[in-house]
């Protein structure tokens, strides 16, 4: 029953706002949802700690204490309201805000194309990364974890609303894992794109030096662009002012990385100085699920390095 209350008002919710966008002018509803929003982040703050994740930053990332701490309890959620409206994005007015740094020739007809995985980061308003994408005409499917129960009806009729119709918005981490190749294939359609994030604590992992810091990466992006024969495609999006927004499009990793075995140290070194040209720029955006993926690198760097690995993976899961 309280299932079932929670859905109805979700979706009463997800429609008044989509009515808001229609009627009223882009300033005046960004206005309006500010305080919204920011109550919504300081009702998680507690889960995100923004002062301990902040001493994680390696040196050349640190923003500014009091940037970052606005940034994680009051403008976080405000950022990523845009997916209640994905197909709206497409309009002139919104497309306007979002321009992309790199990246046209994934723009255009994908046929006889090599496939591409493009792999993100915990930053910035990434949930709103693969509606962006499709406004643009870059017809990518990102993995993520399954949606809650009383809302998978919602997030269903959500992602109906971002064309192309039959090729899937989002594809659940069980889909990817237990699909056969082909049938991965055959869902991602003609465009052959898929979006994965490289700093979730799920899956096999390894640790890449950066600075002082161990980095910890996920290793299914990687080995699913080599069973896929696709590009590596480091891929960010920060917001650059309120509601205004830039896809940054790195350089791909080198084919000769993804052999077989893939050279995980010289990939994840790759993707890292790729993704700093980005953060340096927006530090305050890292997400704390982000910070959470790198540790300290221990004064003797050699001997205790095994102990920090197994530190790195048997440290407590963010919430």
């Amino acid at each position: 029953m309280a299932g079932l209350m929670v859905k109805r008002v979700a979706f009463c919710v997800f429609h008044f706002l989509r009515l808001c966008e229609h009627v009223l002018p882009t300033s005046v509803l960004s206005l309006l949802l500010w305080p919204p929003a920011a109550a919504w982040d300081l009702l998680h703050l507690r889960q995100r700690t923004p002062l301990t994740c902040w001493r994680r930053f390696p040196e050349s990332w640190r923003p500014r204490r009091w940037r970052f701490v606005l940034r994680q309890s009051l403008a976080l959620y405000h950022a990523q309201l845009l997916y209640i409206w994905p197909d709206r994005l497409r309009t002139a007015c919104w497309l306007s805000r979002c321009r992309l740094e790199g990246g046209s020739h994934l723009i255009g007809p994908w046929e006889g194309r090599r496939a591409v995985v493009g792999v993100s980061l915990h930053f910035g308003p990434i949930a709103t990364l693969p509606y962006w994408l499709r406004a643009h005409g870059i017809v990518q499917t990102s993995v993520r974890t399954p949606a809650i129960d009383s809302l998978k009806g919602l997030t269903i009729y959500q992602f109906s609303l971002s064309p192309p119709a039959d090729v899937p918005v989002f594809l659940s981490t069980s889909e990817i894992s237990s699909r056969p190749l082909s049938s991965i294939r055959k869902v991602l359609g003609q465009s052959q794109q898929l979006g994965m994030l490289i700093d979730v604590d799920r899956g096999k992992q390894f640790y890449v030096r950066f600075e002082d810091r161990l980095f910890r990466m996920a290793t299914g992006a990687i080995r699913l662009a080599q069973t896929l024969d696709a590009e590596l495609v480091p891929v960010l999006i920060a917001e650059t002012s309120t509601w205004k927004y830039t896809i940054h499009f790195g350089a791909p990793v080198p084919q000769h990385y993804l052999g077989n075995p893939p050279d995980m140290q010289a990939i994840g070194t790759h993707l890292l100085q790729e993704f700093s040209k980005v953060i340096t720029r927006y530090p305050e955006q890292c997400n704390m699920r982000l910070l959470r993926a790198m540790f300290p690198l221990p004064e003797d760097r050699v001997a205790d390095l095994s102990a920090v690995f197994h530190a790195a993976s048997s440290a407590p899961k963010p919430n």
